[in-house]
């Protein structure tokens, strides 16, 4: 059983807004966001591209994101910890 509970939607921790940023800026203003995610909460990040080195980065330190591309034209990512998967299915949309 996750910390927020099968089914329960995981309330939004903090929303990143990093559409036009440099790199490595949205990298470590998320990775900084993430080390004081409460369980049963969640990261919204928003970005101009696809950010595929963090995904990695993510799955190994216990994190679960799920990424999809906005009709204008940017990308959402949606993290999570990996412990509360179960209380997300509900709430990703």
């Amino acid at each position: 059983m996750s910390a927020g509970g099968a089914g329960k939607p995981l309330e939004i921790f903090e929303t990143i807004d990093a559409r036009g940023w440099e790199p490595p800026q949205p990298m470590m203003r998320v990775l900084d966001t993430l080390e004081r995610l409460p369980r049963g909460k969640k990261v919204i990040m928003l970005l101009h591209c696809e950010p595929r080195p963090l995904f990695r980065v993510l799955k190994n330190n216990s994190f679960d994101y799920r990424c999809r591309f906005v009709p204008d034209g940017h990308f959402e990512i949606t993290i999570w910890h990996y412990a509360d998967t179960l209380a997300t299915s509900a709430d990703l949309d």
